[in-house]
Parts: C-alpha cells; structure tokens; sequence
C-alpha cells in the first residue's frame, strides 16, 4: 500500500463524529466572511469532488490541465443552505471513505503524473497527501468556528 490509509481512515471518522456532535449550531452565521460550519462541510464536499477527479484522470494521463477552484463561487452556486446538515455530514463521510477506496487502489506507476495550473505542477502522489492535509487544517478551522459560535452564546 502506497499511501497510510488506517489514518485517513481514523481523521475521517473522527471528523464525523465532531461535525455530527455540532449539527445544533450547525447552521449558525457569525456574520462577515465566517463561514457557517454547514458552509464549511459544504466546502469538504466540493473539495472531495474536485479531487476525485484529479485522482482518476491522473490515472488516465500524464500531465492535465483542470480549471482552478474559487471557494466562494462554488459556495455561492451550490446553495447549501437548502440542504439538510445530516445528509451533507454522511454525503461527506461517504464520498471520503470511496476517496480512500480509490487512494488504495491507485496506480503507482502514476504517481508521478501532474497536475498543471498556470506554470506550477503538481505531482499525484502531492495530491492524495495534500488533500488529507486540508481535511486537517479545515478540522482544525472547524473546531475554532465551533469555539466561536459557543462563546457567542449559542
């Protein structure tokens, strides 16, 4: 196995549960550019689409061009605010865990295929690592919204 996916697998869980623990507060706005932790789990959704295909036609091709990625827009066009929080916590959970179906199951002779925005490359095996690292600042955001809403007086 290329990639250690047993921690994947525990950050994903553990994520679960701390966003399902929250579904109470989860739909509260602080205002300003703070995103609601609905918003933020919306945003982990988009993330996991964008990488599922970057994952597979990496697999496909050696070097790809994707367009880039504008949080707000995706935000703005997705309308989130309609949808229902727990349903969005599984979708996530469900996506993660057939992300790591396809991380175990990768092509190493791939790995080293890229990702191409603007004159920067990025390698595959740069992408499986770096989105687990972004679930991890964004666990760490989640907390620290979660902290806020609290002190708040939710």
């Amino acid at each position: 196995m290329v990639f250690e996916t047993a921690n994947y697998a525990g950050l994903i869980d553990g994520f679960y549960e701390r966003m399902m623990g929250n579904r109470d507060i989860a739909e509260i706005s602080l205002g300003g550019d703070k995103w609601s932790l609905k918003e933020m789990v919306g945003h982990l959704v988009d993330s996991a689409s964008n990488n599922h295909q970057r994952f597979i036609r990496l697999q496909l091709e050696s070097e790809l061009s994707f367009p880039g990625y504008d949080a707000e827009e995706w935000r703005n066009a997705s309308r989130l605010g309609t949808c229902d929080y727990a349903f969005l916590v599984d979708f996530w959970k469900r996506y993660n865990l057939f992300l790591l179906f396809i991380i175990e199951h990768v092509d190493e002779n791939c790995l080293t295929h890229c990702w191409r925005i603007g004159e920067e490359k990025k390698t595959l095996r740069f992408l499986v690592e770096d989105y687990f690292e972004h679930l991890k600042l964004h666990r760490a955001l989640f907390d620290e919204r979660i902290g806020e809403i609290r002190k708040s007086g939710w």
